[in-house]
């Protein structure tokens, strides 16, 4: 039951990054605030690193896979989410988005050979529902349909996100959180780039009422990293991946908590929220 918890607290600790850093951007202008959530996030994973594996093999090539991950998420999968979100709408986006477990299951079953239970599948299908009901809000927006690929190719790395953390862990050896940290060092110096030279941003650090909402933020990123990395390293893609990707949910469970004043929680929101609960239920009852 260990990976199902892990994977569990990697959605809620993603929820609460995501409303903490929601509050920063709420808070003041923050054009640097995404990096500083990553530096936060990889100091967090180099220090527990440290604490908990303490032996560091860091020049091996088994990490080349990390450094890959890192490069495409969240580096390319921000630029291609962002677009979306200009071109499709937020609700459009992130319903696409939300498929991530059901693209993950299916690379898991051609790619590592993985053989889920009907329960499992049957799991992953209400959590995947579960999370469109969530994020569908009915937008009217006019667009062109092939901006369609921009959400459906993030998902799909998304996806190829699980498999490789997977794949390079060996299914339980190697180091989960150096791995992670290699994934965040990495992004951190790939957004430092795209804001800087991509989006013309001169470094400026926001007030420290600002700037202490995306530290924190990038705390329970790390704290996010962690438990998925660990997960990763226990169990099979099918029954993490729809875990780990379930945290829009959490995000409308937390939302009257942490942040009432921005969204508000509705009756479709708590049904896409009973429907994730079911399909967790099912993945972890169809586990053996």
């Amino acid at each position: 039951m260990l990976p199902i918890l892990f994977g569990l607290l990697t959605s809620v600790c993603f929820a609460i990054a995501s409303l903490l850093a929601q509050r920063g951007y709420h808070a003041g202008a923050a054009p640097w605030g995404a990096w500083i959530t990553i530096v936060a996030n990889a100091a967090f994973l180099l220090a527990g690193h440290l604490l908990l594996e303490g032996d560091t093999r860091l020049f091996i090539r088994d990490n080349l896979i990390f450094v890959a991950v890192g490069l495409f998420v969240p580096g390319v999968t921000r630029v291609l989410s962002f677009r979306g979100i200009r071109t499709l709408g937020s609700s459009v986006t992130s319903t696409i988005v939300n498929t991530t477990p059901m693209f993950s299951t299916v690379m898991a079953i051609l790619i590592l050979g993985e053989r889920p239970s009907a329960l499992v599948l049957g799991g992953v299908l209400l959590t995947v529902g579960g999370l469109i009901t969530v994020s569908w809000g009915g937008e009217k927006t006019s667009y062109s349909k092939t901006e369609l690929v921009f959400p459906f190719f993030c998902a799909l790395l998304f996806s190829m996100k699980d498999i490789s953390v997977r794949w390079g862990l060996g299914g339980g050896g190697g180091q989960p959180i150096l791995a992670a940290a290699i994934a965040a060092l990495t992004s951190t110096i790939e957004i430092f780039l795209i804001t800087r030279y991509g989006q013309g941003e001169k470094f400026s650090l926001p007030p420290p009422a600002v700037l202490r909402w995306f530290v924190w933020s990038g705390i329970f990123t790390g704290g996010s990293f962690l438990f998925m990395y660990v997960a990763f390293s226990m169990e099979r893609v099918s029954i993490v991946a729809p875990l780990v990707n379930s945290y829009t949910v959490f995000v409308a469970i937390l939302t009257p908590f942490m942040a009432r004043q921005i969204e508000s929680l509705t009756a479709r929101k708590l049904a896409g929220a009973a429907l994730v609960v079911a399909g967790i239920f099912a993945v972890a009852m169809g586990k053996n």
